[in-house]
């Protein structure tokens, strides 16, 4: 009977740990132009990554940003918004971020980073789903970068009010 409970709870275990991935390092300039480097970056709390693989995931990534900015952003909950450039050619990258630059508000540059390199084991830590390229993948992480929730569905008040009741908790732990 003994060895029959640990062939039951070794799977639970292997599967929650295979939940809980850690977010890569990465180190990039937000359009403010100060550095960023994650997971040194983290809010000691709470922080939501909202990431963007391809050029046409901007509409998704806005849809999750804004909602993030308003109504959960606080000195508890970080946010960043990260798109990967790493498929651009180098030689366009910089006029890739300064028309990005022009376009992203005031408010969100110190929070939007793009970033360069890495995005292969970004897409592994965010479950990224070839079908949805273009999805906005939304992870909610602890202060050592540990994904907690996480998200490539379209924005839904539903799903906002998940991760908000999440991040929230989170960020009253001790």
């Amino acid at each position: 009977m003994k060895h029959l409970s640990s062939a039951l709870i070794l799977p639970l275990l292997l599967s929650a740990t295979a939940l809980a991935s850690t977010i890569p390092t990465a180190t990039g300039t937000a359009l403010d132009g100060h550095s960023v480097s994650l997971p040194r970056d983290l809010s000691p709390h709470a922080t939501i990554l909202i990431l963007g693989f391809s050029r046409n995931s901007q509409d998704a990534t806005t849809a999750w940003e804004k909602p993030v900015r308003t109504s959960l952003a606080s000195p508890d909950i970080a946010f960043f918004d990260m798109p990967f450039l790493e498929d651009a050619p180098s030689l366009i990258r910089p006029m890739i971020v300064r028309a990005i630059r022009k376009q992203v508000p005031d408010v969100l540059k110190p929070r939007f980073v793009p970033l360069t390199s890495g995005e292969s084991a970004w897409k592994q830590a965010a479950g990224f789903n070839p079908s949805a390229p273009d999805a906005a993948y939304v992870l909610l992480v602890d202060r050592s970068g540990r994904v907690l929730w996480q998200t490539h569905e379209p924005f839904s008040q539903a799903r906002f009010d998940q991760l908000a009741t999440t991040a929230r908790d989170l960020a009253t732990r001790p």
